[in-house]
């Protein structure tokens, strides 16, 4: 079994703090747990390697958020997408800092970056992991948020999201995404 991680955030070093590069950052803290070493192009970012036994593709498309399903084109096994097990980890404004949710399928709620992969593959029935960051006071400001850079307990919070998030995978590939998925699900509640 092939396993496709994505990360979404937008690429550069202006935004890798940002709330909204937490997918891209729990790829990063992954890919250097397991020591696999990432591959550059102008739209894409992956690396590959075997983790718990399975082989692992790990992808951060960098065609910004809003259109990360085009940066996945650029992948040159893009045939796995069908083949593989696909799991996309991203930032969730329904939960508090640092909560980590995992969900099989479903629409995006909004999410523009998931509404790009789901018209870019034509599926929406793939894995999610979903790291809370908090919502702004008024949806007005939801932009600003999402590029803002947490700071204080706030920060500290996502980290160990992240940290979740990273263990949430190592554990997909361990045990499967059902068992994994009511462990994570049931401590969050």
């Amino acid at each position: 079994m092939v396993y496709l991680i994505v990360g979404l955030g937008n690429p550069g070093e202006k935004y890798s703090l940002t709330r909204h590069n937490v997918g891209f950052r729990v790829v990063d803290r992954f890919s250097h747990q397991y020591g696999l070493t990432w591959r550059n192009s102008s739209h894409l970012s992956w690396a590959k390697g075997k983790v718990k036994g399975k082989q692992v593709y790990l992808l951060k498309p960098l065609t910004y958020m809003n259109q990360s399903g085009e940066g996945l084109l650029y992948f040159p096994r893009f045939h796995l997408f069908c083949e593989g097990t696909l799991i996309v980890v991203h930032d969730e404004m329904d939960f508090p800092p640092g909560v980590v949710r995992i969900k099989k399928g479903g629409g995006s709620a909004g999410h523009r970056g998931l509404d790009s992969v789901i018209e870019t593959l034509k599926r929406d029935d793939f894995l999610r992991i979903r790291v809370g960051i908090g919502k702004p006071l008024s949806r007005e400001k939801a932009i600003d948020y999402v590029l803002g850079i947490p700071e204080g307990e706030e920060k500290i919070l996502l980290d160990e999201g992240e940290e979740k998030a990273v263990s949430a995978l190592s554990s997909i590939l361990e045990e499967g995404w059902e068992r994994t998925m009511s462990r994570y699900n049931a401590r969050e509640s």
